[in-house]
């Protein structure tokens, strides 16, 4: 029978109104030198009041031997049982968390700390993040042990999902700014350095860009997005950022400040003092307690110095100090404040935790300016120079001109890269249309519909075979083989243009040999490209007379067809003919002005015909019209073997089932929202990961299924299935099977779904029938649902 305690004068109190808590103010601690104490023994200690009681936000205790333990007393007067509990900015080796019911039985244990993988976390965080179960309208009692060789900061804080992702997002973003405006300052000066070849600019560079990486390793964001596999060199980083800001820092002061020839014995003493630090990194290595303390200590005087240097150069005349001394006396100020806090000289709060970002941030600033007035100077001193380098500066503008016209015609990657992002519009376009299919509409206006559901599906098949125009160079385009109806292609393809031929006037007709034959051998999707791009260029260069597609078998070769594109349009004059198929040409620079198009779907048209084993060709005159000719091998087949069909969705009736929708495009959000609606569905939103945690932890009644986006920031749909089914195996949320709801739709993106444990994969863009049948496929499977898992 456990053991009744007395109870503690201060306990953390949740209630319904308030949803975070500062769980630092009041916690229990006790140093442990020499590892004497169990988690048990520890408890029943603090528990009887002996420790020191904690008054603030940010306790920071400084450097520490041993084990640290700490311990809040909580009291649940909610129906909320999950919690998040935080611990900010801490650099832990170790940190155990232990939690106690109301009678000092132990009912959880969770490790994390730097020295574990970050992959091994139980939130993939840069902050400490662990998802606690306070028993609702009950006391429990939150144990933690820390050790580590670095500073023991311990700002505890305790949220509810939905204030945790809200307070979570807010400081993305603020990081968001800060890390850009320094990047973006690193680049910019890295770029006037590579324009002007001015040091000072390279220097400045590698000063803020280890300053704000130091920061950022500070922060943990390094581990999370820089070196999660290496928890040893998140370890001893810290020393190794120290010095190299340092050494950084110093070359810079003294290039900037011109010292070699305005103070040549200073300039001395800080080369040596420069080599000195970088000849001492490799020793950092050897005891991190020691060196972590040492490299602080030693970064104190140098902005002090900095300060004293730039106002005796002030005196002497040399105006560009000015700005420097303003920027330094800031970083100084923020440096000597954060030391002192480290070392326990002043105490810490929300302003001094910062102060380094804030610092860091104006002294970039005012350096920016620094170095500005100082090239100002170097200009007013020499005309000749400057005109140099403004020559230089123009020449490598043209350089770099050159370089992207050059990368501009790397269109296979970039359409690669972009497959995702045209798919995701295009998601918005078919799937609004979708819903509106079985909404009220005239006769005219259904038709209408109609025509933009084809049109909308013709340019998802124009988009991929343009995606596919990178394999075409490459050698890599596969080339199907099947048997398909020859007449449903050749009659399908004038259809999508006869609206637009009326429009012009035209008349659009087609003419089938008898002998041509009905099924054949070959590739239906690039038989359909070819012609479409043939007709749609007929129907644009044609007004008041006819377009006719003719199709017979070859005669010398019986395998092969002939098909013919003939127009009475505008024509095209002999000397245009000979670059006609070259990617992006057209007949002259007007014929792109007055129709448009960019002159890439004829060299399409004849890189497919001759990888299929076919040729192509024109004949054309001036103003009477044109005549395009190409023969493909497309063997018959049986004439009465029947294709398979698609299978028809008849049954969309009111499931009854409540799904969760995740996905942070709202246009996407909308279209799947409304399509399952539309099928009867009941649906809640996620807008991010976090988020779609938070949802499934809070909500009381269960989801039947995930549909679950792949590309989201901060935390992607793999990351958040991952986390999701690690939470149902840990009994904490119900068996939820997740489909993949993507614009990807490359293989290895696929097996990526599965391997994060998805049941299925839709790709963008959807309709009502392909997302009704995964649904029912996935509902109705007894297997996946209780498992969790599919293929």
């Amino acid at each position: 029978m456990a053991l009744m305690l007395p109870l503690l004068g201060h306990s953390l109190t949740l209630t319904e109104d308030k949803h975070e808590y500062q769980g630092a103010i009041g916690m229990q601690w006790l140093a442990d030198p020499d590892h004497r104490l169990t988690p048990s023994t520890a408890f029943q200690i603090l528990r009887e009041g002996a420790g020191t009681t904690l008054d603030s936000q940010y306790p920071s205790l400084g450097f520490q031997d041993g084990l640290q333990w700490f311990l809040i007393t909580l009291d649940n007067n909610t129906r909320f049982p999950y919690w998040f509990l935080r611990i900010a900015r801490p650099h832990l080796d170790y940190l155990d968390i232990y939690l106690f019911d109301r009678n000092g039985n132990a009912i959880d244990h969770q490790r994390m700390g730097d020295r574990i993988p970050f992959n091994e976390r139980e939130f993939r965080h840069y902050h400490l993040i662990s998802l606690q179960s306070f028993p609702p309208q009950d006391r429990s009692y939150l144990l933690m042990r820390a050790q580590g060789d670095n500073v023991i900061e311990m700002p505890v804080s305790i949220k509810t999902p939905v204030a945790f992702s809200q307070q979570d997002n807010q400081i993305s973003l603020l990081h968001g700014i800060y890390y850009g405006a320094i990047i973006a300052m690193c680049m910019f000066n890295l770029l006037l350095f590579f324009s002007i070849r001015e040091p000072s600019y390279l220097l400045y560079v590698l000063y803020l860009g280890t300053f704000g990486l130091n920061l950022f390793t500070r922060e943990g964001l390094s581990y999370q997005w820089l070196w999660p596999d290496f928890p040893m060199w998140n370890h001893y980083s810290l020393p190794v950022l120290n010095l190299l800001t340092l050494a950084f820092s110093m070359l810079f002061v003294m290039h900037f400040l011109e010292l070699r020839s305005r103070l040549p014995r200073m300039s001395r003493v800080i080369r040596w003092v420069t080599a000195l630090a970088l000849v001492s990194i490799p020793f950092t290595l050897l005891s991190f307690h020691y060196s972590i303390q040492i490299t602080s200590a030693a970064a104190l005087p140098w902005p002090f110095i900095m300060v004293v240097l730039s106002a005796s150069l002030i005196f002497q005349g040399y105006s560009p100090a000015r700005y420097f001394l303003l920027a330094f006396l800031s970083v100084a100020i923020a440096t000597s404040v954060f030391i002192l806090k480290t070392f326990q000289l002043i105490d810490a709060s929300w302003m001094i935790e910062n102060i380094m970002q804030l610092g860091t941030f104006l002294e970039a600033v005012l350096l920016s300016f620094a170095l500005a007035h100082r090239m100002t100077v170097l200009k007013s001193e020499n005309a000749r120079i400057q005109r140099e380098a403004n020559e230089a500066l123009e020449q490598r503008v043209e350089e770099r001109t050159r370089e992207l016209n050059s990368a501009l015609s790397a269109r296979s990657e970039f359409l690669a890269v972009m497959s995702h992002e045209i798919r995701t519009p295009l998601n918005g376009i078919i799937g609004t249309v979708d819903m509106l299919k079985n909404s009220p509409l005239n006769n005219e206006q259904q038709h209408n519909l109609n025509i933009i559901e084809q049109s909308g599906n013709s340019l998802l098949n124009l988009i991929n075979d343009i995606l596919d125009y990178s394999r075409i160079e490459a050698g890599k385009m596969p080339i199907e083989q099947t048997r398909f109806n020859l007449h449903e292609v050749i009659n399908d393809v004038p259809a999508l243009f006869q609206h637009k031929a009326r429009v012009h006037s035209n008349s659009l007709t087609n003419e089938l040999d008898a002998e041509l034959g009905q099924f054949c051998i070959g590739d239906p999707v690039r038989l359909r490209q070819i012609l479409v791009n043939l007709i749609s260029n007929a129907v644009k260069f044609t007004n008041n007379g006819s377009i006719t597609l003719s199709a017979q078998r070859d005669k010398d070769n019986g395998d092969y067809v002939f098909f013919e594109v003939v127009d009475t349009g505008i024509g095209i004059s002999a000397d245009q003919l000979t670059n006609l198929f070259d990617h992006f040409q057209q007949g002259d620079s007007s014929t792109s002005r007055r129709y448009g198009g960019t002159g890439l779907g004829l060299a399409i048209c004849k890189q497919l015909v001759e990888i299929m084993g076919g040729e192509i060709g024109v004949t054309s005159r001036r103003n009477e019209g044109s005549r395009f000719w190409f023969r493909l091998p497309l063997p018959v087949t049986e004439a009465g073997t029947q294709l398979p069909s698609v299978p028809e969705v008849t049954d969309i009736t009111r499931s009854g089932g409540r799904l969760l929708i995740v996905d942070d495009n709202h246009i996407n959000l909308m279209v799947a929202e409304g399509l399952c609606k539309k099928l009867g569905y009941t649906t809640e939103v996620a807008e991010s990961g976090m988020e779609a945690i938070a949802v499934l932890l809070s909500e009381a009644e269960s989801f039947d299924l995930i549909l679950m986006d792949c590309e989201m920031p901060e935390m992607d749909g793999f990351e958040t299935s991952r986390a999701i089914l690690k939470l149902q195996k840990e009994g904490r949320l119900p068996r939820v099977p997740i489909i993949a709801l993507t614009a990807h739709a490359v293989p290895d993106k696929i097996q990526a779904c599965h391997d994060a444990g998805m049941v299925g994969h839709l790709a963008k863009p959807i309709n009502s029938e392909r997302l009704l049948m995964t649904l029912k496929r996935v509902l109705r499977d007894p297997d996946i649902r209780l498992s969790g898992r599919g293929t």
